[in-house]
């Protein structure tokens, strides 16, 4: 409960007298453990965890919060969530979001490609360990460059400077991902089944999310997006088999629109405290409706 998406969701959901059982695989140490099995495809009609037994017939949501290494520190805690993740696969019922839906932001380069089918533009990108292809890259970009992790492992993004060529080097033993720097405004869109919740954010820092820590200036404000703009966003999510998304926007001077990345498990509660909208509610709303 110390991670404020789980305790939001956890608080919204009380609040709506749901049953609900919250299921982290270093909350008991060694003291239970997960069985369940599976007959032509099919989840049995049990799920034991510990020394209580879940009917599939009493699940009508999963709400999966993938936190990475936060979730599971030991082999042992990976293995449960695997099979977590497994069992969820394989109900028939709503599941926010499933796993294939929710890895494809594990690598951006590939979500990035699934992104630019759905009409979005997206920056010129290098991934590379070879420090000279860096450098040609900035100099083709005029100087306008950024870098950030591959993966979804979180990272704070950064503009390269002549100050960081000499590190360069470093590159050689494990690649670094370099993107064109778009000027605009960035725009942070969260998707809740066919609901849409858009933020406006004016920074003068290249990672909002740390304006604070880098002395920069930020202020965010809930706008209403032209409804163009709107479905795309829906269909992005839904293109790609999210029922909670967070896609990260930027909207140029001349009024394109590029998207940098699809957040498959979005930290919503940074952006309801700045806005007040009600990503909250309506992700348990959505979970409450379940099998409906």
């Amino acid at each position: 409960m110390a991670d404020p998406v789980l305790a939001n969701v956890c608080a919204r959901l009380a609040a709506r007298n749901a049953d609900l059982m919250l299921v982290h695989p270093g909350s008991e140490g060694d003291s239970w453990d997960i069985a369940w099995s599976a007959d032509r495809g099919m989840v049995a009609d049990r799920l034991r965890i510990g020394n209580r037994t879940i009917y599939l017939s009493d699940i009508d949501s999963v709400y999966l919060r993938a936190m990475g290494s936060r979730a599971a520190s030991t082999p042992r805690e990976r293995l449960i969530v695997t099979s977590l993740w497994e069992f969820a696969e394989c109900l028939p019922v709503l599941v926010v979001n499933r796993r294939q839906p929710s890895h494809t932001n594990m690598s951006k380069p590939y979500q990035q490609r699934l992104i630019s089918q759905y009409g979005f533009q997206v920056p010129k990108t290098l991934v590379t360990m070879v420090p000279e292809e860096a450098r040609a890259f900035y100099d083709q970009c005029q100087g306008r460059v950024i870098y950030k992790s591959i993966s979804a492992e979180r990272s704070i993004v950064k503009p390269l400077t002549p100050e960081d060529f000499p590190r360069l080097e470093q590159i050689r033993y494990c690649p670094v991902q370099l993107q064109e720097m778009i000027p605009g405004t960035d725009l942070r869109i969260h998707t809740v089944g066919d609901r849409l919740f858009a933020t406006e954010i004016l920074s003068d820092g290249a990672d909002y999310r740390y304006a604070e820590r880098e002395n920069k200036q930020r202020t965010m404000r809930a706008v209403e997006l032209e409804s163009g703009l709107q479905t795309s966003c829906l269909k992005l999510a839904d293109g790609l088999g999210l029922s909670l998304s967070g896609i990260d926007l930027r909207r140029t001077p001349d009024g394109a629109y590029y998207c940098f990345e699809v957040n498959t498990s979005p930290g919503f509660p940074f952006f309801e405290n700045h806005t007040g909208q009600r990503i909250g509610d309506a992700l348990a709303d959505l979970l409450c409706a379940g099998r409906a």
